[in-house]
């Protein structure tokens, strides 16, 4: 994904880059019109007034649009009221991530009254963010209102009106990605989030004290299960494939860790999951914690043997490699597989 470069530094990028992640709805790394009429489309805006704005942010003309061309457009357009206002909704976020993540930290060995002013503190912020939502709710309908009156001539155009993309068209394993990457993505303190092992679901799981995160992890763990699998209906020993035979790569990577260097390497891990579930050609990431030998074992598949080796000369890569060698029993182990690509398929 590109690097997004505006004249000045704006605030409140990080908020259209979240914009981009939850239009993008088949994680290809554009928005498409259809995408775009998805996300977009607000009840008031008629389908040719959506085509003209679509087509002002493609600079590129492409029929799809990229995360500097979004980003670079709305950065045009943000008057220094808007600009404040995303700023400082990076900020509260950050500032939100950082208490959350610290009462996780203290609130186990707090005292019970300490415990009761931590909960309450937090409901009241809840409280005041809720009493916030309120008034823009109403500030949007009236504005909303207005504008439709001014031009009764316009149909809006809404998502159903478009022909619908083909299911085949997603990439697998998008649920679980974007899950993670649109509660994280909003705070710049992701350096402290620590991983947490599920061992009923054998998935890493990002905490950062938030149950919301928790519960879209597990969500996302499950609706995995549910979204991709390897195939094995109508298995046979013997088959004969009279068509070129598409496969798909299939890496075990295992790691022994040192027992007092297991939180450096699971900061260094986290790093390593998060940069390359986004990478394109890597259609699922997992990992398993095998806690009797202080081991981890990262489970990925590739579209192509070419997307995993450029996966290698990337910098999280070899940012693991190199950091975590001093943090090993002994050498890290990779074995690797091509598999049918048949053997992987979607259940929805």
């Amino acid at each position: 994904m590109a690097d997004v470069k505006t004249d000045h530094q704006v605030q409140g990028m990080t908020v259209f880059l979240d914009i981009f992640r939850r239009a993008d709805k088949n994680d290809d790394g554009f928005i498409s019109w259809e995408e775009f009429v998805s996300y977009f489309a607000d009840g008031v805006m008629g389908k040719e007034e959506l085509q003209n704005l679509f087509h002002e942010i493609d600079s590129h003309n492409t029929n799809n649009i990229d995360t500097v061309e979004l980003c670079t457009y709305f950065s045009q357009h943000l008057n220094k009221e808007f600009e404040d206002m995303f700023g400082f909704m990076e900020k509260m976020n950050e500032k939100m991530s950082s208490a959350m993540h610290g009462t996780a930290q203290t609130y186990k060995d707090a005292e019970r009254k300490e415990k009761f002013m931590m909960r309450f503190f937090l409901k009241e912020i809840r409280n005041q963010v809720l009493a916030l939502q309120f008034q823009f709710d109403a500030a949007l309908e009236t504005l909303d209102a207005q504008a439709r009156e001014e031009r009764q001539d316009i149909h809006p155009v809404v998502a159903e009106d478009l022909k619908k993309s083909p299911a085949s068209t997603i990439v697998p394993g998008h649920i679980a990605r974007r899950a993670k990457r649109q509660v994280s993505s909003m705070s710049s303190g992701l350096e402290e989030i620590s991983l947490v092992v599920d061992q009923n679901i054998g998935k890493i799981t990002s905490t950062d004290g938030s149950l919301l995160n928790v519960q879209i992890d597990r969500l996302a763990s499950l609706l995995d299960r549910v979204e991709r699998k390897i195939n094995f209906d109508g298995f046979r020993d013997e088959e004969i494939v009279t068509d070129s035979d598409d496969t798909i790569l299939l890496v075990q990577r295992e790691f022994f860790v040192l027992e007092d260097k297991l939180d450096d390497f699971v900061a260094q891990l986290r790093a390593y999951v998060d940069t390359t579930q986004g990478f394109r050609g890597c259609l699922n990431l997992s990992v398993r914690e095998i806690k009797p030998n202080h081991s981890y074992i990262i489970y990925e598949l590739w579209v192509s043997e070419e997307k995993y080796l450029h996966n290698c000369d990337s910098p999280s890569t070899k940012q693991l490699v190199s950091v975590t060698a001093e943090l090993l029993k002994k050498p890290e182990t990779v074995h690797s597989m091509m598999i049918p690509k048949s053997w992987w398929k979607r259940t929805f």
